[in-house]
């Protein structure tokens, strides 16, 4: 057995000396970090600083670039609405042509077109109106039917065609047997002397007429021949735009926008009348002689102004 007979402040006097020589190390340690700290901060707000300064300038430059950049774009505006609007005024160039040609696809060889013009009747909406010659009733049925077949069309009104064939009409005291004659003309008499005396009005000669322009030895368009008829068609396409960029309004609003606008060129070829309404035909008589004469459809006279 072994005693330890030496006082207690002996046994701890080298663990204090070990800790106090810790502390003084660590608080060595401390205020070499803290100067580190401190320089490295100075450092970091020096470097901030000139970054501070460098960015400023990009900045300033930036700014002094993007001010010219809208002072050429703000000089540019009315040039570039001026290419626009001159763009879209040659794009519209081929607006009527190319509806003349989708028409005159669906119009029938039967008949003969003396004229063709279009108009807009807003946006996305257009009307198309033909004169041309027909010879019988049942052609003036067809022709309705052969332009319905066109893509787009909403609507198709038609007038102007004679009922010039002959009819067989009701019995009168004065005909018995219900003889066909024309309409206005009236009827053929049974007794044969009065037969005779109608048939003698009818066979007055009038020599060369020259109807419709034919037989005139001068050039132009030719009309319809005794026994035809001046048929006008008006159809309404939807789906076809013809309203032309206004200039004037473009121009004022400061803006580029060409997409719209009803201008003074609105229309093509004549100006028509029209209302997109189906028009009532006549009531035609009972048809005897139809038939269609074949194919004589004439070449168009397409304006556009």
């Amino acid at each position: 057995m072994k005693l330890n007979l030496l006082p207690t402040y002996v046994s701890k006097e080298k663990v204090t000396r070990s800790a106090l020589l810790f502390s003084i190390l660590l608080f060595v340690v401390c205020v070499l970090g803290a100067i580190g700290l401190y320089y490295q901060a100075n450092k970091d707000l020096a470097d901030s600083q000139t970054d501070i300064g460098r960015l400023r300038g990009e900045a300033t430059r930036a700014k002094e670039t993007a001010d010219v950049a809208d002072k050429v774009m703000a000089d540019a505006t009315p040039l570039l609405r001026n290419t626009q609007l001159a763009q879209a005024m040659l794009d519209h160039e081929r607006v009527y042509p190319d509806l003349y040609d989708k028409v005159k696809l669906y119009i029938p060889n039967f008949y003969r077109v003396n004229s063709m013009s279009a108009a807009a009747l807003g946006p996305g909406q257009s009307s198309v109106t033909l004169v041309g010659v027909l010879d019988t009733y049942q052609q003036y049925a067809d022709l309705m039917l052969a332009l319905l077949r066109m893509p787009g069309v909403t609507t198709v009104s038609r007038t102007g065609f004679t009922i010039d064939m002959p009819y067989v009409p009701g019995l009168t005291p004065e005909d018995q047997i219900g003889k066909p004659h024309k309409p206005g003309e009236a009827p053929i008499p049974d007794d044969p002397l009065k037969r005779l005396e109608y048939f003698q009005g009818k066979g007055t000669v009038t020599g060369f007429t020259g109807a419709g322009g034919f037989g005139s030895g001068t050039p132009g368009t030719r009309g319809a021949m005794p026994g035809e008829s001046t048929v006008t068609v008006t159809l309404v396409i939807s789906g076809v735009d013809l309203q032309v960029p206004d200039p004037k309004a473009t121009l004022q609003s400061g803006g580029g926008d060409t997409s719209g606008g009803t201008g003074p060129g609105a229309t093509g070829g004549q100006t028509p009348n029209m209302a997109p309404t189906t028009t009532p035909t006549p009531s035609p008589q009972p048809d005897t002689g139809g038939g269609r004469r074949g194919p004589k459809r004439g070449g168009a006279a397409a304006s556009e102004e």
